[in-house]
C-alpha cells in the first residue's frame, strides 16, 4: 500500500473516530436543552427576570459574534531522501556527497490563525510554515609533504516552507461541538543546494561552484473537519482535532548554475532553467490537547501531520516524490 493510500486511510479513521464520539454528544446535549423539559406553570403574579434590562424590561442575549486567535510555535521533522543518489564528487580522491547526507532533520516555524465566527458560520484565515531546514557535508583530503595536494568537496541543503489558507466554516450543531470546513490553500516550498569542488597544489588551484534551486508552488481547494472530542474548550482539560485533505495544482520552476574557477579566477559559466507542473494531493492532520486557564484563554500542545504526495526535491536530483512533514505544537488560543 503506498502512502497516499496510507494517508486517506488515517485521514478516513480519524474522520470515522471523531463523528462516533462528537455526534452522539452534540445530539445528547440539544437534546438535553430542548427536550424532555419539565413544563412550568406561570403564576400570576407579575415578576421581572433577573436578566431584563432595567429600563425596557427586554431580555439580554448573548452576543452573537466571536473571534478567535491561536498562536502557536512548531518544531517539524522532515521525512529523509527517499534514494540515496550520488550528487557531487573528485574522483581523484576519491570524495563524493550523497543524498542521504543531507537529510534535513527539525526546523521551527510557526501555526497562526484567526477565526471570526457568527453563529453557525465562520471566517478563518491562518499562516503555516517553517524556515531554516539546513544540513551540510564537507571532505578533504592532504596528500604529500613535499608538494602538498588538497582535494576537497562540500556541499549545504536549504529548505524553507510557508503556507496560507482560507476557510470557511459551518457548524451544523448549536452546541458548538464541531465544524466542517472547505477553502482554499497557497503552499510555497523552496528549496536551495550549494556546493564546491576544489583541488589545490603548488602549481596552481581548480575549482568548480554549483547553485541549484527549486521552487514548488502549489494552488488549490480542500475539505475537511474540526471539533471537540472530549471535554469543553472553556472548562479544564478538552481534546480537539482537525483532519483536512486537498487537491493542488503544483507549478515547479528549477535553476541551475555553475562557475568555474582557475586560481581563484572565474573562467566561465553556465545554467539553465526548467518548468513543470503536477498534481499534488495534501493532507493534513493535527491532535491537540488543551486546558482552559479562564473561559477566553487556554494553554495548547499538540501534533502535527502534513503530506504532500509530489513536490520536486532538489537533493533527489529534482525528481517529484512524497514528503512528510510531523512534530508538536504549542501555543496559546485566546477568544474574545
Amino acid at each position: 500500500m503506498n502512502r497516499c493510500k496510507k494517508l486517506g486511510w488515517v485521514s478516513f479513521i480519524f474522520l470515522v473516530f471523531f463523528l462516533l464520539v462528537s455526534l452522539p454528544q452534540a445530539k445528547s446535549a440539544d437534546s438535553t436543552a430542548t427536550g424532555n423539559a419539565p413544563i412550568m406553570v406561570a403564576s400570576q403574579e407579575a415578576t421581572i427576570p433577573l436578566t431584563a434590562n432595567a429600563v425596557t424590561g427586554a431580555t439580554e442575549t448573548d452576543c452573537p459574534y466571536k473571534l478567535t486567535l491561536k498562536m502557536g510555535a512548531l518544531f517539524l521533522y522532515r521525512e529523509g531522501n527517499n534514494k540515496n543518489y550520488h550528487l557531487f564528487g573528485v574522483d581523484s580522491a576519491p570524495l563524493e556527497v550523497r543524498s542521504h547526507d543531507l537529510n534535513l532533520g527539525w526546523a521551527t516555524g510557526t501555526d497562526d490563525s484567526l477565526m471570526f465566527q457568527n453563529k453557525d458560520f465562520g471566517v478563518e484565515l491562518r499562516y503555516f510554515g517553517a524556515l531554516g531546514w539546513s544540513e551540510s557535508k564537507s571532505g578533504q583530503v592532504n596528500e604529500g609533504a613535499a608538494a602538498p595536494l588538497i582535494v576537497g568537496v562540500s556541499a549545504k541543503d536549504k529548505s524553507w516552507l510557508n503556507n496560507g489558507e482560507l476557510n470557511l466554516h459551518w457548524w451544523p450543531c448549536a452546541n458548538d461541538r464541531y465544524s466542517l470546513l472547505m477553502g482554499v490553500r497557497f503552499l510555497r516550498l523552496n528549496e536551495r543546494l550549494t556546493a564546491d569542488e576544489f583541488i589545490s597544489s603548488p602549481e596552481g588551484s581548480e575549482a568548480e561552484a554549483y547553485s541549484l534551486t527549486t521552487v514548488n508552488q502549489l494552488w488549490g481547494g480542500q475539505v475537511g473537519a474540526e471539533g471537540l472530542l472530549f471535554g469543553k474548550r472553556d472548562q479544564g482539560f478538552s481534546l480537539d482535532g482537525v483532519v483536512k485533505v486537498g487537491m493542488f495544482h503544483n507549478a515547479i520552476h528549477n535553476k541551475e548554475h555553475l562557475a568555474a574557477f582557475d586560481d581563484s579566477v572565474l573562467v566561465g559559466t553556465e545554467g539553465g532553467s526548467e518548468s513543470r507542473a503536477k498534481t499534488t494531493v495534501l493532507g493534513e492532520l493535527g491532535l491537540n490537547a488543551n486546558y482552559a486557564f479562564t473561559k477566553n484563554i487556554a494553554l495548547t500542545v499538540g501534533y502535527e501531520f502534513l503530506y504532500l504526495s509530489a513536490v520536486a526535491i532538489i537533493a533527489q536530483e529534482y525528481s517529484t516524490q512524497s514528503v512528510i512533514y510531523n512534530g508538536a505544537r504549542a501555543g496559546l488560543n485566546i477568544t474574545f
